[in-house]
């Protein structure tokens, strides 16, 4: 991949929803750049957070998320929190479509557990 097309090399075969896989893996590549690159590409950085946060709301990403996998949504929020603070960079407006308590996760968990 071109680290400098890093993101939209990932996202260009993809369907507009991703595979919640696919979700997993692009918070991964997400979470490996730097705030340099962050701010250098920013137009590919906040379109790769757009198809993110669809794919896990609009297209019901989030109900494939296990338990396990709260704390790295979690931390991508955080993630996301920080790069605000330092690029100033418009990322919490992804927050509450990613983060699992604001998405209602547990109680639509503990449905099912009965």
């Amino acid at each position: 991949m071109n680290e400098k097309n890093i993101l939209y090399d990932y996202l260009k075969d993809k369907p507009s929803f991703l595979r919640y896989q696919d979700e997993v893996t692009l918070i991964h590549l997400i979470n490996n750049l730097s705030i340099e690159w962050i701010e250098l590409n920013q137009s590919e950085f906040i379109q790769a957070l757009r198809v993110l946060s669809s794919s896990h709301t609009e297209g019901n990403g989030f109900l494939e998320q296990k338990e396990e996998d709260d704390v790295l949504f979690e931390n991508f929020c955080q993630k996301l929190i920080e790069i605000n603070k330092i690029t100033g960079i418009s990322t919490l407006v992804y927050i509450d479509d990613l983060l699992p308590k604001s998405l209602g996760l547990n109680e639509f968990r503990e449905q099912f557990k009965n």
